[in-house]
C-alpha cells in the first residue's frame, strides 16, 4: 500500500477530532455534571442533618422510675409494670459520662418495690457528678421516694402521693379459709423456720416476733439512708415522718420531704435555674439517646 499524501493526512485529522469532541460531549461532560451535581446535594443535606442535630441535641437525660422497683429484669418474676435498679443505674452512670449531657433527671411514677432497688438508685443519684432532679408524678412512695432522695432536688405535683417511708411484709393468711374447706396444712421442712410466713397456716408468736425484727431493721436503715442522702431533716425528723404515711405533694413539700412543686416543665426552670444558662438550653430526651445507651 502506497503511504498518504499531505493532502489525505490533512483530511483524515478533522474527522479524529470531531470523534474525541463528539465522545467528551456525550460522555466525560454529563459524567462530571452528574457527580458535581451529587456533591452539591450531599453537602446540603449534610447542613441539614447538622442543623436539626443542633437544634434537638439532648442536655438531659431523662430516665423512667415506673411501677414497681426491683434489682434486676427478672426480679419480680413476670411483670410489665416494673423497672430494673440494673437498668437505671446503667443509665444514670451513662449519662454522667456523658460529655453532651449536663443534667440528669429522673421521671418517677412509682409505689415502690425492694429497698436494694431503691438504694442502690439513690447512690447512684447521690454519687453522680452532674445536677440531678427527680420529678415525682403520680406516686413517689416507699422505696421510689428512697430513690428520689439520692437526687439533688426533688419535685412533686401538689396533688402526687410522696412519703410512705415505712416497710411491710403483710400477707393474706389462708388457714381459716383450709379449716373451714376441711383441709389441713402438713409442714415438712428442713428447719424450724423453713416455712415460717406461708400463708397456708398460722405464724408462732416466735415467728411473728421474728419478722417484726426484721422489717424494724430494714425500716431504721431506710431512714438512715434518706438521711444520709437528703440532709436537708435530721434523722429524727425523718423518723418521725417515717410512720407509712403518704403525703400530698403540697404537704410533703411543707414538710421538706420535696422541694418544689411542679413537673417536668418546673423541673426544666430549677436546671436553666442550677447551669445558669436560658432555658431553651435545657432540652430533656430519653436516656435511650444518650450516646452510651448501647452499653445498657
Amino acid at each position: 500500500m502506497e503511504p498518504h499524501s499531505p493532502e489525505q493526512t490533512v483530511a483524515v485529522r478533522p474527522d479524529h477530532n470531531v470523534r474525541q469532541f463528539v465522545f467528551a460531549a456525550m460522555v466525560v461532560v454529563p459524567a462530571l455534571l452528574f457527580w458535581g451535581l451529587l456533591a452539591v446535594v450531599g453537602v446540603g443535606l449534610y447542613g441539614i442533618v447538622v442543623a436539626l442535630g443542633e437544634e434537638e441535641q439532648c442536655t438531659v437525660a431523662r430516665i423512667p422510675l415506673t411501677g414497681v422497683l426491683t434489682t434486676t429484669s427478672g426480679g419480680y418474676g413476670v411483670l410489665d409494670y416494673a423497672t430494673a435498679a440494673d437498668q437505671a443505674v446503667a443509665q444514670i452512670v451513662d449519662a454522667d459520662m456523658d460529655d453532651s449531657i449536663v443534667a440528669i433527671l429522673v421521671d418517677i411514677d412509682s409505689p415502690g418495690g425492694t429497698p436494694v432497688a431503691g438504694d442502690e438508685i439513690a447512690r447512684a443519684l447521690h454519687d453522680a457528678t452532674k445536677p440531678t432532679v427527680a420529678v415525682v408524678r403520680d406516686m413517689g412512695t416507699s422505696a421510689a421516694y428512697w430513690a428520689a432522695a439520692g437526687a439533688d432536688y426533688i419535685i412533686a405535683s401538689p396533688v402526687s402521693d410522696v412519703g410512705s417511708i415505712g416497710v411491710t411484709m403483710s400477707y393474706t393468711e389462708l388457714a381459716g379459709a383450709n379449716d373451714e374447706e376441711g383441709s389441713r396444712w402438713v409442714g415438712i421442712a428442713s428447719g424450724a423456720h423453713k416455712d415460717a410466713g406461708n400463708p397456708e397456716r398460722p405464724l408462732t408468736e416466735e415467728e411473728q416476733a421474728y419478722f417484726q425484727t426484721q422489717v424494724d431493721t430494714v425500716h431504721e436503715y431506710m431512714v438512715s439512708r434518706i438521711a444520709e442522702f437528703r440532709p436537708i431533716l435530721t434523722r429524727e425528723e425523718y423518723a418521725a415522718l417515717a410512720d407509712g404515711r403518704a403525703y400530698l405533694g403540697s404537704e410533703a413539700q411543707t414538710l421538706k420531704l420535696i422541694d418544689g412543686v411542679g413537673g417536668i416543665a418546673e423541673a426544666r426552670v430549677h436546671l436553666a435555674q442550677k447551669l445558669t444558662v436560658s432555658e431553651d438550653l435545657v432540652t430533656i430526651c430519653a436516656a435511650e439517646d444518650t450516646m452510651f445507651a448501647g452499653l445498657l
